[in-house]
């Protein structure tokens, strides 16, 4: 059985401070003040912003307010048809406070994972650096390496651009709570 994951430490002012300075100073348009004027700011709302997120933390509940988003349309590549929606992907810009409780959320969540020795250390999705463009050099460095030793060798590759739209929800989160630890309070 793998440790529990049941809840979220607290955060620290410092911790919210850090995550809130290395953050971009862009604004959305459901901020109610903008980015650069809470970062002059910080000083004085720093234990207001530090109490928002301890009490999200501690509920383990997303704020409805932030899950606000406002959604628009950006064209896929250059060279596709402007009047065929599937040529678009939305892009959702949430508040400025909604991203910093995320970022903290994830450094909790990474320092959970980093538990599970079984986790593939070249996974690159969602860890620092690490990217599809990482994976690619991985890759391709595996294969000249081998060719290098006159090593036959076999690339299989599976597009999974769409899996997420086909996953069952249910099988998702049992699996979340079952191999990693995650507790499931409530299914989709």
């Amino acid at each position: 059985m793998p440790p529990a994951l049941e809840e979220f430490s607290l955060a620290t002012s410092n911790e919210v401070r850090k995550a809130i300075l290395i953050s971009s100073n862009a604004t959305c348009s459901l901020d109610i003040i903008p980015t650069f004027l809470l970062k002059s700011c910080l000083d004085s709302l720093i234990l207001p912003i530090t109490n928002i997120i301890n009490l999200a933390l501690y509920e383990g509940t997303f704020p409805d307010s932030y899950k606000n988003a406002t959604v628009r349309p950006l064209l896929k590549k250059h060279n596709l048809p402007h009047d065929d929606l599937s040529s678009y992907r939305p892009i959702s810009n949430l508040n400025f406070l909604s991203k910093v409780l995320e970022r903290i959320i994830l450094s909790r969540i990474n320092i959970h994972l980093k538990t599970f020795p079984s986790l593939c250390r070249f996974q690159p999705a969602y860890r620092k650096f690490h990217s599809t463009e990482t994976a690619l050099l991985r890759i391709y460095n595996d294969l000249l390496l081998a060719s290098n030793r006159k090593e036959v060798s076999a690339l299989v590759l599976l597009d999974l651009s769409a899996a997420f739209d086909t996953i069952d929800h249910q099988i998702l989160l049992t699996r979340l709570s079952t191999f990693l630890g995650f507790l499931v309070l409530h299914s989709l």
